[in-house]
Formats: structure tokens, sequence, C-alpha cells
């Protein structure tokens, strides 16, 4: 219970944080591209950091890589109370980036070496999602958010010096290009990487595009809400399913997700998409992250270098989603993330049977 208490907070600290950022950043004056730079500097800040630190979680005492990123979190998550500009606003974002990069992938090791169910535990990061949501909709000041989700870091990192120590798995030096893992999972990287960046593109400019039809703060809290907690169930049913299976389930219910998206005429339409997301990403990550995990020797970094893929992803598709609402419309920003959900079921398709994930139960 206690790591996934830890999952839980952490990950309602993060979506809290990040639910409204794209309106405070327009409040603070923010254009549609530098809304997207905005989100591409916490990305590239998110990447750097779950790139190095994933290296580090197969050769590093575990707990201590755990109190580093939750005490760095927890500071820089109630910086973003200062912010009063777009600069401001970018250069806090990237240091919340960094912070949160350090801790997912020893997190995700320390789970599997305890010997817990990848699934389950998984399950708690979008129930995390789901009350972060569901608190940033009811409050909707924005320090009070900030103030909220650094403590829950700072909780986080009480509750991680109560947890038993594992011993390290591997001593070796760490190839910090991990050209073997890459090469040897490049599809399963790729083809991820190719769905978060039309993710990235919508959820960059998605609580304005929800705003536009309608909708309040209370009620853009409560249709992210349903995303994740529909995830957490779906989750933790997952484990018996094979996983070349989940992923491409994943890809192609995210492309009919996003389609969904386009034609809204008033807010609360987008629940038809919401859950069809759900589902999506419930079988595209458990699949993802059970596959690396399981036929990976140094399984820290293989699982690490998928948040890292995410990361990127934040950079490419928070720049594309901003630049097509400055110069298009919110519809096409939906148009092309079902069109780079396509393009990842593609790249697992056309990998072959050398490229392609091997099957397990």
């Amino acid at each position: 219970m206690r790591l996934n208490t830890i999952q839980l907070f952490i990950n309602s600290a993060v979506m809290m944080s990040n639910l409204f950022i794209p309106i405070l950043a327009h409040n603070l004056g923010a254009s549609g591209t530098q809304i997207g730079i905005i989100g591409a500097v916490y990305g590239t800040a998110l990447f750097i950091s779950t790139y190095i630190f994933s290296r580090v979680a197969d050769s590093y005492p575990p707990k201590k890589l755990l109190y580093a990123g939750f005490i760095s979190a927890a500071v820089a998550f109630f910086l973003q109370v200062f912010a009063y500009d777009p600069l401001s606003l970018a250069v806090i974002r990237a240091l919340t980036g960094f912070s949160i990069g350090i801790y997912p992938a020893v997190l995700m090791l320390y789970v599997y070496n305890l010997r817990r169910s990848i699934s389950k535990f998984s399950s708690f990061m979008p129930l995390g999602w789901a009350v972060g949501n569901m608190l940033a909709g009811m409050i909707a000041v924005y320090w009070q958010i900030f103030t909220i989700s650094s403590l829950l870091f700072a909780a986080s990192f009480l509750i991680t010096l109560t947890l038993p120590d594992t011993q390290v798995r591997t001593k070796k030096k760490a190839d910090y290009f991990s050209r073997d893992i890459l090469k040897k999972n490049w599809n399963l990287y790729f083809g991820f990487f190719l769905r978060q960046i039309g993710a990235n593109n919508v959820w960059v400019i998605f609580p304005l595009y929800l705003v536009s039809l309608g909708a309040n703060e209370l009620w853009v809290g409560l249709i992210y809400t349903l995303n994740p907690t529909l995830q957490f169930f779906i989750m933790r049913r997952l484990d018996r399913y094979n996983t070349t299976s989940l992923i491409h389930a994943g890809d192609l219910l995210s492309a009919a997700a996003f389609i969904a998206l386009i034609p809204l005429t008033i807010y609360y339409q987008a629940v038809v998409g919401m859950v069809l997301i759900a589902f999506s990403y419930s079988c595209l990550y458990v699949g993802s992250t059970r596959e690396l995990i399981e036929t990976n020797e140094e399984k820290g970094a293989a699982a690490g270098l998928l948040n890292s893929s995410i990361a990127f992803a934040t950079i490419i598709g928070s720049l594309v989603g901003g630049i097509i609402l400055e110069y298009y419309s919110y519809r096409a920003v939906m148009a092309a993330g079902a069109f780079f959900a396509l393009l990842g079921y593609a790249v697992m398709q056309l990998a072959g049977s050398s490229g392609k994930p091997q099957k397990s139960s």
C-alpha cells in the first residue's frame, strides 16, 4: 500500500499541476505557438532527465534516487506559484520536468524487484491523474494547486523513508547511449513515440478546446478525470493479455479516440473520446512496459527509455499542437493526433518478425 500511495500522490501532483498550464500561459499573454514552446521546454527537460536516470536506475541504490526525485519535485512544483509571464513559466516548467524525470524508471524497477504486479502498480498512475484532475477542477486557484502538488511530493518522500531497501541488480558500467537496448526494441520505442506525439499535440491545447466549447474549470477537471479513472480499472485486468495485441489495440483505439474529438459542438460530447483514450493508453502502456521489462536484462534502462520516448514526444507534440492551433484550428489538432496514432500502428506492423515484440501471455 505504501508504494501504491506514492504512485497515487506523485501522479496526482503532476496532473493537477499540468492541467491548467495552457490556460495559465494564455492568461499570462502566451500565443498558441508560445504555449507549444512552454510545453516543449518542459518535455525537453523531462526527456533529458528520464534518459539519464533510466541508465542510472540499474546501478545505484533505488531509494537514494527516489529521495532526490521527490525532494527536487517538491521544490520545483512550488516555484510555479511565482510565474508572472510566459518566459518565467517556461523556466520553472523546465525545472518541474527535470525533477519528475528522476524517479519513474527506478520506481518501476523497485516494484519489479519486490515481485509486485506491474499492471496493478501501473493502475495507480491513472488513478492519481484522476484525483489530480478532480482536485484541480474543484480548486481552480493556481497558487493553491501548485502548493498542494508540492506537498504531495513531500509526503511521498516521507513515505519513501519507511520503505525497505532492495539490492542493486547490476553494477556494470552503464552505456549512456543504450545502443543495444534501442536496437532490440526500436519498434516499441518509435511506435510509442509517434502515438505520443499525436497525444501531446492534443493535450497541450485540449483544456482551451473545452473552454471554447463552453466548459468552465470544474467541467474541464471532470472531463479529464473520466479518462484516468477508467484506466485505473482497465489496467488492473490486462496481465493475462498478449503484449503484441495490447500494443496494436492501443494504437488503433487512439486514432479512433482523436477522430471522435473532431466533430464536438459542446464540451460534454468529449466523453466518448475520453473513454476510448482510457482503453487505448491502458493497452499501449501496459503492453509496452511488460514487454520491455520481461524481455530485457537491463530492465530499469529498458523501461526508463520508454519514459524518455514519452518525454521526447512531449517536445515535438507540444510544438505541433501549438503551431497547428495558431494557424489552423482545434479540429485540425485532433486530426493530427489520429494521424500520428496510425503512424505508430504502421511502425509496429511494418517492423516484421525481426523487430516486433515477443508474444507473452
